[in-house]
């Protein structure tokens, strides 16, 4: 008997595609036009939207837990018991895709005197955001306004936040 190959959906690559796309939107550029959004932070916001009840416990503990209300389906979840902490430090996943952003012209980097990259939209990266319509994409698009007043940690204070925070089921 053969098996189908199970796909999450979350984790298809034109799914993943889009979210990074919008968090790239959303998070790439501050309010004063300053390039925020490095490959460390990017992986860090894209590991909260996949995980909202993490997102949630960080606001609370940096006194921003009003901002967001969580849906049913996200504190049930498989996903929300047992995350993949690994999934955090995934790099490589993330800089393919945005190979792929940058190669479509969705999304252009610019480079720092100190080296480091950072990520931020094209006008036609911004319209094709625009156009993305689904439930799905739309709670990833809110979840991604909620996490604007987190721009001001560095991927690493994030992670040490998240470290600190205990989730998953804890037997």
């Amino acid at each position: 008997m053969k098996t189908l190959p199970f796909i999450v959906p979350e984790n298809e690559s034109n799914v993943r595609l889009a979210r990074l796309l919008i968090l790239i939107q959303f998070l790439g550029v501050s309010k004063r036009g300053k390039l925020l959004l490095s490959i460390e932070k990017l992986s860090t916001y894209d590991y909260l939207v996949r995980n909202p009840v993490l997102l949630q416990k960080i606001l609370e503990t940096v006194d921003q837990g009003k901002l967001m209300d969580l849906q049913e389906k996200e504190a049930d979840s498989i996903e929300s018991l047992f995350p993949n902490r690994a999934s955090l430090y995934d790099y490589s996943t993330i800089k393919k895709i945005t190979y792929s952003l940058i190669y479509n012209e969705y999304i252009s980097v610019e480079h720092s005197k100190e080296g480091h990259i950072f990520y931020f939209a094209t006008e036609l990266g911004r319209e094709f955001v625009e156009q993305l319509e689904s439930t799905y994409f739309n709670r990833i698009k809110e979840l991604s306004k909620v996490l604007i007043p987190l721009q001001k940690f560095s991927a690493s204070q994030l992670q040490k936040i998240l470290k600190s925070i205990n989730y998953g089921v804890v037997i």
